[in-house]
């Protein structure tokens, strides 16, 4: 791939992770409600989950148990960023992909959140908090790695079926 094309590259992601910097605030709490809608289901009546002004709040009774922070969720700008930036797919492909990559991403959130509340609901039967720290770097570290590798994987489909399409 030639220099100009890198550079177009890395300057169009930049470019989308600023607008997506941008927007998140107002669709970041639609987006927690969406998670809450999709989670609560497979949670206990006396879990409460709500919205306040950092994420995702859980709680039972009046005891705050965690929280997702809206700050969790940059893979999705990433997801955009590297999907509809990447040349030599069309436009098409691109926009497939990235709903597909939003689509496994958002599926890694509900996970990541249950999994988060199991986590705690089990930290206040055993007063075990050291552990939520590392819990958190996993589930971080999952947020910006799941888009990467999916979109490393699916380039290197399309690299070796020959159609040309890499970053």
């Amino acid at each position: 791939m030639s220099v100009p094309k890198i550079v177009l590259f890395l300057v169009g992601c930049a470019g989308t992770l600023t607008v997506f910097a941008l927007v998140w605030p107002l669709v970041a709490p639609t987006y927690a409600q969406l998670q809450i809608f999709c989670v609560q289901p497979w949670l206990s009546s006396e879990l409460r989950l709500t919205i306040d002004s950092e994420g995702i709040a859980v709680s039972r009774g009046e005891k705050f148990l965690t929280q997702r922070e809206f700050l969790s969720f940059g893979g999705l700008g990433l997801t955009l960023a590297l999907w509809l930036m990447t040349p030599g797919l069309s436009w098409k492909r691109r926009v497939l992909w990235t709903v597909l990559g939003l689509g496994v991403l958002f599926l890694w959130h509900l996970l990541a959140l249950r999994g988060l509340i199991a986590f705690a609901e089990a930290l206040e039967a055993q007063s075990a908090g050291g552990l939520m720290a590392l819990l958190y770097s996993v589930i971080a570290v999952g947020d910006w790695i799941v888009p990467v590798v999916l979109w490393g994987a699916v380039l290197l489909a399309y690299r070796f079926k020959g159609s040309g399409a890499s970053p």
